[in-house]
């Protein structure tokens, strides 16, 4: 008799183990398939957020008008990427609250971004808040990016899946320019 339970328990024991480590890659799993990206607006003067503002995104090299997403009072615009988007309500689903607009877009290694403002960065003077800025979409969910400040003191360094841009609002006669 006692054969069959020590059976049930080294099975208990097994399934105790199993489990854990089948849930956790499941999650693994998920994670892989739902990336949001913070994209985060700093005056590089001052070092405070550029609060109802918008970031343009273009995810791929396919899309061609640009998708316009809101920041939070925090400066930030959420983008989210999802292996199994198709830019429709229902893509949304693995992201949660914090997609776009209620959208994801499908992931693709190339994400290119536009604010308007100007950018402070060397040589980010005249018309850089028309400047479109390459960005690996790997790098900036493995590593995060920030952008170089030389409009101020302010420094930050971006943490994984966020990139973080240093700019200033454009001046009475840059706006003549435009």
């Amino acid at each position: 008799m006692r054969k069959p339970a020590c059976r049930n328990a080294v099975a208990s024991i097994v399934a105790l183990l199993v489990f854990p480590i089948l849930n956790h890659s499941q999650a693994v799993d998920l994670q892989r398939h739902a990336e949001t990206i913070k994209i985060r607006l700093i005056d590089g003067r001052n070092g405070h957020p550029l609060a109802d503002s918008y970031v343009n995104t273009w995810v791929g090299r396919e899309r061609k008008e640009a998708m316009v997403i809101p920041t939070d009072k925090d400066g930030v615009a959420l983008l989210c990427l999802s292996d199994e988007a198709t830019d429709t309500d229902e893509s949304s689903k693995g992201c949660g609250r914090s997609g776009i607009s209620n959208h994801a877009v499908k992931y693709d290694e190339s994400l290119r971004i536009n604010v308007g403002f100007v950018l402070c960065e060397p040589h980010g003077g005249d018309y850089s808040w028309l400047k479109i800025m390459d960005l690996s979409t790997s790098r900036v969910l493995h590593e995060g990016v920030t952008m170089t400040n030389t409009c101020g003191k302010p420094n930050t360094t971006a943490k994984p899946g966020e990139v973080i841009i240093f700019v200033r609002p454009l001046t009475f006669w840059e706006k003549l320019k435009e």
